[in-house]
């Protein structure tokens, strides 16, 4: 029967099928998949257990930036034949040597892992996409905890946080340094679709944010509830999403860790210039294809002619297309995703970065060493933080280089967000002192980084970290991931969101000190603002 001749009955028919469509499903029908093997639209996965997740590592998710694809924006990879072996973290991208990793020339490196629980869930799960730090020129999904004597366990490694919480965790590889973020004005002109250059790791981010939006379902993710989170150069790399608008609809939620994109973002042209130095520095500025002369450069001379800028920023760059204006104009406009958004800092940040350094002997040499690094606003800086407030010279500055690049921008952020009326948005202080003889010896405070054992539970307890600690902070970092409001642990203090009055934060530290989970007013609150007043003027 032509249905198409009976109006009555083709009416009921598209009735029929909008009711079909508004009508909820089991999970399981739309798609989330038993067991270690896992079907794609790509090619089936071989995963196996871990503890009580199932792992999926090395999943390609772009295809190989080599060649004539080196610096252009990334692109879905192939579909592969018979079953990927997901058994393997996939290897680091190509990087010098560097404090948390080791050096690499890989730029076949594109790659993501999914953790998520087994069994399958009945129905889907909140997804948390974790990008890794090193400064945007060093660091890697699967990098090996840095610290004694734990070198063998993995420090994002998720299947504890997937297995033991009821989330999905994906984490990924994206280009770095001088390959991932190079904004040779010759790429301008390259391709009319893409008349942009730099922030090729941004873009490979972003992707991945794409191909989880396409595929975490079968994992038994929900991908209408996502948070990225990342540490360091992996804060701010979620915070230049949370600012462009290309990104905008690829998450829910967004957690920054030591770090916010309103400080060291450079300019078009001074990535552009970088790019020019290394060009003339592999021996590239003449030839008369500069691109192609630069795309048959090894990689080692490339690295080597970038050099690592871990601890002066970050190479992203306000590009004209992923950041079409600096991130503090886009959060100060209020053009940016109005998403629920979790910030902290740890409250020794600067120590990590000092280790084996000569020390300050003198408060001459305190304020040689402002001058040197701060030029003409030394003197104010040194008005904040008098030598005489800190046990030594050496500890003043520390103090000041970790508020300035990383406690600071990051309460910075906040501060923005906040005022363009997101209302959700809360801010945290780590201050545990880990419990370890080194970080004793070396003084590092709550340092750089230390949180991250916590939030993935990857170290075990009880003679590293304290259990009870890393339990409250997953149950804090996952209830966020799934309501994106009121984040809360089990008997611990309640959240206070972030307003620029009273300044209110949740201060982590261990549960059975006095001064353990706990809300806290106008931490570091002149000294932030104080940089908050700066920062235009020190860029």
């Amino acid at each position: 029967m032509d249905i198409a001749r009976y109006p009555r009955l083709r009416r009921l028919a598209l009735l029929t099928v909008a009711l079909a469509a508004a009508t909820p499903v089991t999970a399981r029908a739309q798609g989330i998949q038993s067991g270690t093997s896992i079907t794609l639209a790509d090619g089936q996965v071989q995963g196996h257990l871990n503890g009580a997740a199932r792992e999926f590592l090395g999943i390609p998710y772009a295809a190989p930036p080599v060649g004539a694809r080196r610096w252009r924006p990334p692109v879905p990879n192939a579909p592969w034949a018979g079953a990927l072996d997901a058994s393997s973290y996939p290897p680091a991208c190509a990087q010098l040597d560097a404090l948390t990793s080791d050096g690499s020339e890989s730029e076949d490196c594109l790659y993501l892992n999914v953790w998520t629980p087994d069994p399958a869930p009945a129905e889907p799960l909140p997804v948390m996409v974790w990008i890794h730090g090193g400064g945007d020129v060093a660091g890697a999904s699967g990098n090996f905890v840095p610290f004694p004597p734990y070198e063998s366990y993995r420090l994002y490694d998720a299947h504890n946080l997937a297995g033991d919480r009821g989330v999905v965790v994906v984490s990924m590889n994206y280009r770095l340094g001088v390959l991932g973020f190079f904004g040779h004005a010759a790429l301008t002109g390259e391709d009319p679709g893409y008349p942009y250059a730099g922030n090729q790791g941004l873009l490979d981010q972003r992707l991945a944010l794409e191909w989880v939006r396409d595929n975490i379902l079968a994992f038994g993710g929900d991908p209408a509830n996502v948070t990225i989170f990342g540490e360091s150069a992996g804060a701010w790399n979620v915070c230049a999403h949370v600012a462009s608008p290309g990104s905008s609809g690829l998450f829910h939620r967004a957690i920054s860790e030591s770090g916010g994109c309103t400080v060291g973002i450079a300019t078009g042209a001074e990535s552009a210039a970088r790019a020019a130095d290394v060009t003339a520095a592999v021996g590239c500025g003449g030839a008369p294809d500069v691109l192609a002369c630069l795309r048959a450069a090894p990689v080692a001379a490339l690295l080597d002619a970038f050099g690592d800028s871990e601890l002066d920023g970050t190479p992203i760059s306000i590009d004209g297309a992923f950041l079409p204006a600096h991130p503090r104009t886009l959060f100060d406009r209020g053009a940016f995703s109005h998403v629920p958004y979790m910030l902290g800092f740890n409250s020794d940040e600067g120590t990590l970065f000092f280790i084996g350094a000569t020390p300050l002997a003198s408060p001459a040499e305190y304020t040689a060493a402002l001058t040197a690094r701060y030029g003409a606003l030394a003197p104010q800086v040194e008005a904040v933080y008098p030598v005489t407030s800190f046990p030594t010279p050496q500890d003043a500055f520390v103090r000041v280089v970790g508020d300035a690049t990383l406690v600071c921008p990051t309460v910075d952020v906040a501060r923005r967000v906040s005022a363009a009326k997101n209302p959700r948005t809360y801010v945290y202080n780590f201050a545990r002192v880990i419990p370890l003889a080194f970080v004793n010896i070396l003084d590092l405070g709550a340092f750089h980084g230390a949180e991250i054992p916590y939030v993935f539970n990857s170290v075990p307890a009880p003679n590293f970290f304290d259990a009870q600690l890393g339990s409250r902070m997953q149950e804090y970092w996952t209830s966020f991931a799934r309501k994106g409001r009121n984040p809360g642990a089990a008997k611990s203090a309640a959240w206070p969101r972030f307003k620029e009055r009273p300044w209110r934060m949740l201060r982590f530290d261990a549960p059975e000190l006095a001064t353990g989970i706990t809300r806290i007013k106008h931490f570091r609150r002149a000294e932030c603002e104080f940089w908050s007043s700066v920062y235009d003027t020190i860029e």
